[in-house]
Parts: C-alpha cells; sequence; structure tokens
C-alpha cells in the first residue's frame, strides 16, 4: 500500500478545516437564535440565485483560458499537443498503407553473419 505524501495530508487537512469551519458557522447560528429567545433572526430575503444560461464552447475561450495558465501549464499543454499531432501521424501512416512489405528493411549485425 502507498504511503500518503504530505501533500495528500495538506489536501485531508484542509478538507477537514472546511467541514470545521461548517460546523462552527452552524453553532454561531444557534447561538444567535438562542439570544433571539429562540426565534428565527430575520435575515434579508435571499433570492435563488437567476439560473445561468449555458454558453457555447468556442476556440476564443479556449486560447483565452490558455493565455491564463501559467508557464509550466502552458509548456506542458504545447508538449501534449505535440506528441498528440505525433500519435496521429504515426496512425496516419500506419493506417494509409504507404509503407509496404517490400520498403521493409532488416538489420542483421555482422557478427550473426559470421556463424
Amino acid at each position: 500500500m502507498p504511503r500518503p505524501t504530505s501533500q495528500d495530508l495538506a489536501g485531508f487537512w484542509d478538507l477537514l478545516q472546511l467541514s470545521i469551519d461548517d460546523v462552527n458557522m452552524k453553532f454561531d447560528q444557534l447561538q444567535q437564535i438562542k439570544n433571539n429567545c429562540w426565534r428565527p433572526i430575520d435575515s434579508p430575503e435571499k433570492k435563488p440565485p437567476a439560473p445561468v444560461p449555458k454558453k457555447t464552447v468556442r476556440q476564443k475561450s479556449i486560447i483565452t483560458r490558455e493565455r491564463s495558465l501559467d508557464l509550466p501549464d502552458r509548456h506542458r499543454q504545447e508538449a501534449r499537443r505535440r506528441l498528440m499531432a505525433a500519435k496521429r501521424a504515426a496512425s496516419f501512416r500506419q493506417n494509409s498503407g504507404s509503407e509496404r512489405a517490400d520498403s521493409i528493411e532488416i538489420y542483421i549485425p555482422e557478427a550473426q553473419t559470421r556463424l
């Protein structure tokens, strides 16, 4: 079983801290209600959030998102694109039949030819 790393533990404690903060907030609200003689506190009307219209994904928005990436992430994205392009080209060459059986060369070192 792999041992947890310090980043794993930091993430766990961050999530736990969020839960603790949520519980503390609920107890604070309960204390306010108790101080108000157990009557609900009149809070400003909360309107439900307006539905957000779905946006169509455009190439321009992807470029904008990539501009916001920091330098290592941008390099990683470019390397991933180059790798995918190389894989597509290799797949195309393999499937196109441009390599015929008579174009295959077999390399045999001289040491093996002297028996």
